[in-house]
């Protein structure tokens, strides 16, 4: 017994030591995401050197080896085909089998007007509505209390909250009921889509003639800066910066964190238009007739564009060409780099003021003009189907169209919502509002989100059985549940 006394300690010992260790834990970075994002996962408190199998819910997808300290650090892809919803990233010892594990938020957001800084209006992460689904389509809820939509605005969609200009501000609404989060006050209406970047939201004032920075979860204002004149424009950032177009004929570059001017480009007319951002390039439209190129950085002219109209228009930027439409009722197509750079490649008559952003996808471009809405090729410019929205007492003007997975959404001026074959332009639903305007559609998790001058808040998606809410996978899978894949090799 006494040759044993020493092994019977060292054991006790050890297992103790075992039992005071930090518990097996992983991180993820980002923690919420599109389908498609590349998530980084670390580890702590694995076997030394093991090998590590790493799930994406119940899909063994990389396998790591940890370090002498038992830290791991690779990365794993999102599934394009991931719904809306929580889902699971598990990392398991293969001979330990110590385990941990870590919930990731996957959403489609739509956090600006256009999707993003580029402005085609088109979410490519849209998976659950689709032109086999969307006929069933219908209101989800309508937010009708104290916050009131406002003309041509979009909406800005994060997860879980909206963003809304209203009569009287900004507010944040629950995606899920449409109930007020918070409300900001600026003294009027606000004509601009809200724009969400880094946990702050940011919007222009048509009363105040300042744009304002706020604390997305709180509603706090963290800045605000006075420009010259009202501001109709929404925001658009890149890199740290803000752009905004002002009615005292200037576009503003403004430091995201501070509001401070960082540079300013007059032009020689008015601008409501928003500014659109790609590639280090800001593309700005105005109503001395012209649409500009400017260095995103130093605000210097690279080229200009003139057409026979005020340009009101919000451009949209893709592959290499700007689309933009003209009061003079014409979209065009401008080269926005090589020998061509500035000039356009081809224009398309709409028969009435291009006032609207048109929206790209897949090769086509939609814009509304007058009571039509028409889809274009994007690189001849020959129409390939339109719509009429039809005569009404009050108007059916189309407005700005917004496409996601195979649809069209667009709205016209006597309150109809419209989900169109982004194809062929066949009637997949509609819906009347009752009310006299709508702004574009912001498409997100299978959800449609719409406001109305003056009116509500409309949340449209398909019903329950449908999956056109947001569905979560069925809870976490257990580890023990998890089958490593035995062909995987190490992730370098």
């Amino acid at each position: 017994m006494r040759l044993l006394l020493p092994t019977l300690l060292l054991l006790i010992i050890f297992g103790s030591a075992r039992a005071a260790q930090a518990a097996t834990a992983v991180t993820l970075t980002p923690a919420q995401g599109h389908p498609g994002t590349v998530v980084t996962v670390k580890g702590t408190s694995f076997g030394a050197g093991e090998a590590v199998d790493v799930y994406v819910d119940a899909v063994d997808t990389v396998l790591l080896v940890s370090s002498s300290t038992g830290s791991i650090s690779g990365s794993v892809t999102i599934p394009a085909s991931a719904s809306p919803g929580t889902h699971y990233i598990t990392a398991i010892g293969r001979h330990s089998g110590d385990a941990a594990q870590k919930a990731f938020d996957v959403g489609t957001p739509w956090t600006q007007l256009g999707y993003s800084a580029a402005h085609l209006a088109t979410n490519p992460w849209e998976t659950v509505l689709s032109p086999s689904t969307v006929s069933a389509i219908g209101p989800e809820w309508v937010n009708s209390g104290g916050v009131y939509g406002t003309s041509g605005a979009g909406i800005a969609v994060n997860f879980d909250d909206l963003y809304v200009s209203t009569e009287t501000g900004i507010a944040a609404l629950s995606s899920s009921t449409g109930s007020v989060l918070w409300s900001f006050p600026t003294a009027g209406l606000v004509y601009g889509t809200p724009t969400l970047s880094g946990g702050v939201v940011y919007v222009g004032s048509s009363v105040t003639d300042t744009v304002y920075a706020l604390n997305a979860a709180t509603g706090a204002q963290k800045w605000s800066t006075v420009l010259g004149g009202e501001i109709y424009s929404s925001v658009a950032i890149a890199n740290g910066i803000v752009y905004v177009g002002c009615m005292d004929h200037s576009v503003y570059a403004l430091n995201a964190s501070t509001g401070a001017t960082v540079w300013k480009y007059t032009t020689g007319g008015s601008i409501d238009a928003t500014p659109t951002v790609v590639n280090g390039v800001v593309y700005i439209g105005s109503e001395d007739d012209s649409v500009y190129a400017l260095n995103a950085g130093t605000g210097a002219q690279i080229w200009s564009f003139a057409t026979d109209g005020p340009v009101e228009s919000t451009a949209a930027v893709d592959n290499g060409v700007v689309y933009v439409g003209s009061d003079d009722h014409y979209l065009y197509a401008i080269a926005t780099t090589g020998p061509l750079a500035g000039q356009f490649l081809w224009f398309f008559s709409a028969g009435a003021p291009v006032v609207d952003a048109p929206a790209v996808s897949n090769g086509t471009v939609y814009v509304g003009s007058g009571r039509y809405l028409y889809a274009v090729d994007a690189h001849a410019g020959t129409q390939k189907w339109y719509l009429f929205a039809g005569p009404d007492a009050v108007g059916a003007d189309a407005r700005p169209a917004s496409v996601a997975n195979g649809v069209v959404y667009f709205t016209s001026t006597n309150g109809t919502f419209w989900a169109l074959n982004a194809a062929n332009g066949g009637i997949l639903a509609t819906a009347n509002t009752g009310t006299t305007y709508l702004g574009s559609p912001s498409i997100s998790d299978g959800v449609v989100y719409v406001s109305a001058l003056g009116g509500n808040i409309y949340a449209f998606s398909l019903p329950p059985n449908l999956n056109g809410t947001r569905a979560l996978p069925g809870g976490p899978p257990l580890p023990a549940s998890l089958h490593p894949d035995l062909r995987l090799r190490v992730s370098p």
